[in-house]
């Protein structure tokens, strides 16, 4: 839910604001100036000035492709300098925006949803890079310390024409932070003992930052321990240079994790952790006056050891080798823009290796579902943008190929095109309404295709036979905005066909069939209102259902939810409030259950002491509160009340 004053606002403006045309700089200005603000700057002026009051407003041209923003999402930016409690992951700050919520099991590795879209329908982008998995529930962004991120642009709604495919419900854009000066974070929560720390360090062309995060097991309300425990270090390394008007850019990301446990109701019955977990990502980037290309590689590795007691005990091995680039050209001719370009991804040396020991006589099995599997997507997309008076009108289109390979299948190739169309038409000063309709695309991953073997819910058997998912959504929005208040509504409507769905074929079996239909249809709420220097208020909403064709409920649909957050601000501190209230969630698909309704609050305290030195106590679940974190049939419950202390310090 948008809580600081200006993050709620659609980025399109923004972007529009620093490439657009003439023709639409007299409404679409005013629109950056009242939606953008940068949270590096603003975090920037609340800690290093301690007597004044500044609010100034800054359009966001960052790195991010020129693409990553259009007419066919909502977008919205969350960063995790805005949250006074310390962030424990990503997932963290995005359930701050109407229409994401948390999905699967709890834990470090939970997943989210967007617009009751989750696992593989939802994409995420770290800079340039698609995070790619061979988890069936999804990517988890945990493997980053929140803090290495500068902020996470969110955009709902189908954005497969723009993106890969995958991006039925939305795209998670992270953008890595750039440290031109000392900075130093280090926090602390009773529950689990967590605690966090991360150092960065740079100038105006490089920065440098190292991050470690820690946790035991900590407890649900009850008392009863949680298999949520893990060890982590990250870091970055970032370089600028200009060669011959060219801007170039590498980025270095490594991260390590070691035993993360997977909480799940099964514990201690079933033990699942992750023993060693290993990412690298390095990309290389190129920009000039209308043009930008990148680079990138991004080898990785899970390790997953499942631990039946007194039974057995799997361990499973995933890793690849992800790589690709992305070029993208703009252009402008009176009063049209464009944007076309070129991707390419591909995931070599997939590999799934397993070995089980049994307990019983100790003897030992080894197996190999996945063994140099590769998956190749290739594409070209364009936009088109015009003008006419205050409205904005943009069309796009992208044509993609995807083939997938594992030895002992015959290769699977499909060819998809999809395209939207949408406008933003200015009603009078104050209002504006969008529109668009949009068609997307998901092929299925090469495990569901093709992986056979063990996962922390349970045994996993691969359909190569699976049809890709397709969809068409439509959205309707308006949006209010003046300098004290904001309001954005939307309403949207998504039918995915050949809908692929986890089944239960045999008591703890699952495998992967494709329904007829699903629809997803919905609506959400973000507004916020500032009273005074001193009163701040934020409401944000969300809305949705999911059904196939048999009026049977899709899985992933989240509880409905509605949020308030309230801030006051004094000289040099500050108070800041939120409670959440989760509807009951009553009609469930396989392998979930129903969700009582629930209140969620969070209250923190912030006092600048001066000398770039802040001070932060918070308290988390503050009600104690019996809740479930989503409908999942295995997720415990939610951590109990938890305090915490944070220090930071720039220099």
């Amino acid at each position: 839910m948008k809580f600081h004053k200006l993050y709620g606002a659609l980025i399109l403006s923004c972007s529009v604001c620093v490439f657009g045309s003439e023709s639409s700089t007299e409404y679409l200005a005013a629109e950056c100036e009242s939606n953008c603000t940068s949270p590096q700057k603003e975090w920037k002026q609340k800690n290093s000035l301690e007597d004044e009051k500044i609010k100034n407003v800054t359009v966001i041209a960052g790195s991010t492709p020129s693409h990553f923003t259009d007419l066919n999402s909502v977008s919205r930016l969350v960063s995790p300098t805005q949250k006074t409690i310390a962030p424990t992951s990503i997932l963290d700050l995005l359930t701050e925006v109407p229409g994401v919520a948390e999905n699967g099991q709890a834990g470090l590795f939970q997943v989210y949803s967007i617009r009751g879209l989750s696992r593989h329908r939802v994409l995420t982008y770290l800079s340039d890079i698609p995070l790619k998995a061979e988890r069936r529930a999804g990517v988890a962004t945990s493997f980053v310390h929140p803090l290495l991120f500068d902020y996470a642009e969110v955009s709902r709604g189908p954005a497969s024409t723009l993106y890969q495919s995958g991006s039925l419900g939305g795209v998670v854009k992270l953008s890595p932070a750039t440290f031109d000066h000392s900075f130093l974070s280090v926090d602390y929560q009773t529950q689990g003992n967590r605690n966090n720390q991360i150092y960065g360090t740079g100038s105006n062309d490089w920065s440098v930052a190292v991050a470690r995060q820690f946790s035991n097991n900590t407890e649900d309300p009850n008392g009863n321990e949680l298999n949520s425990g893990y060890e982590q270090y990250s870091g970055s390394f970032i370089k600028q240079w200009r060669i011959a008007d060219v801007d170039y850019e590498w980025m270095l990301l490594m991260s390590e994790g070691n035993d993360i446990g997977r909480s799940s109701t099964q514990y201690p019955d079933r033990l699942v952790t992750v023993p060693n977990e290993e990412h690298l990502l390095s990309q290389l980037s190129a920009r000039g006056d209308d043009w930008r290309a990148t680079v990138y590689f991004h080898p990785n590795r899970l390790n997953t050891l499942t631990v039946r007691p007194e039974q057995r005990v799997n361990d499973v091995t995933n890793e690849s080798r992800d790589y690709g680039f992305h070029y993208e050209n703009n252009w402008f001719v009176n009063k049209l823009e464009g944007l076309w370009g070129l991707d390419g991804f591909k995931r070599s040396g997939i590999n799934a290796f397993e070995t089980e020991l049994s307990l019983a006589d100790n003897s030992m099995t080894s197996t190999q579902s996945l063994n140099g599997a590769t998956e190749r997507e290739l594409a070209t997309f364009a936009t088109l943008n015009s003008y006419w008076g205050d409205t904005k009108w943009q069309f796009g289109t992208r044509l993609l190929n995807n083939r997938q390979t594992n030895p002992g299948f015959a290769a699977s190739e499909d060819d998809a095109i999809t395209g939207f169309i949408g406008f933003s038409m200015s009603i009078s000063t104050n209002w504006i309404l969008t529109a668009n309709l949009g068609t997307g695309v998901r092929f299925a991953t090469v495990s569901e295709r093709y992986f056979v073997g063990t996962t922390g819910r349970g045994e996993v058997i691969g359909n190569p036979d699976l049809e890709t998912e397709r969809s068409v959504s439509s959205d309707l929005g308006v949006k209010y905005s003046d300098v004290d208040k904001q309001f954005i509504l939307n309403i949207y409507r998504q039918k995915v066909s050949d809908y692929i769905e986890r089944v239960e074929v045999s008591p703890g079996v699952l495998t992967y069939n494709n329904l007829n239909n699903g629809l997803i249809y919905g609506a959400e709420l973000d507004a916020n209102f500032d009273f005074n220097e001193q009163w701040e208020l934020g409401i944000g909403g969300m809305w949705v259902k999911g059904q196939d064709d048999d009026n049977q409920e899709l899985a992933d649909i989240p509880a409905n939810r509605f949020k308030m957050r309230v801030r006051y601000n004094g000289e040099d501190w500050s108070i800041d409030g939120a409670l959440q209230y989760r509807f009951s969630k009553d009609r469930f698909s396989s392998g979930e259950r129903a969700t009582p309704a629930a209140w969620v609050g969070e209250l923190a305290f912030s006092k600048q002491l001066g000398n770039g030195l802040n001070l932060s106590l918070f308290v988390d679940n503050f009600l104690d509160e019996k809740y479930y974190s989503s409908s999942d049939d295995i997720a415990p419950l939610a951590e109990g009340r938890s305090f915490g202390v944070k220090f930071t310090k720039m220099w």
